[in-house]
């Protein structure tokens, strides 16, 4: 295994943490944010889009360096697509808002819980 070898996975393992570690903080984010009163201001926090394009990246030249060792991989469309979906600040949050998830804990709740 060469040098540039050794870095090349280093850094995508540290592209993999990233999108980890992002996809947390917006999940986490997200969470606060619905359980919020209606009166009081949302904290702001989370990353808007990063961890999940970042996410799509690194699935996309992981499926890449896959695919070279020979290993025949199923569907590399979906493998790169799916850290867009899985972040809520990505395509996922539009996908729970079109679902109407993101807004379901709100109406259920009394006035001043």
């Amino acid at each position: 295994m060469t040098g540039s070898s050794i870095l090349g996975l280093v850094l995508l393992s540290m592209v993999w943490l990233f999108f980890i570690g992002g996809s947390v903080l917006n999940f986490q984010a997200w969470r606060t944010a619905l359980r919020a009163r209606r009166g009081s201001a949302a904290p702001a926090g989370g990353i808007p889009f990063l961890p999940g394009v970042v996410g799509s990246l690194a699935s996309f030249f992981t499926v890449g360096w896959a695919i070279e060792q020979g290993y025949a991989v199923r569907w590399p469309w979906l493998w790169v697509a799916l850290p867009l979906v899985l972040d809520v600040y990505c395509a996922g949050g539009l996908l729970l808002a079109l679902l109407g998830i993101a807004r379901r804990g709100q109406k259920g709740r009394p006035p001043g819980a």
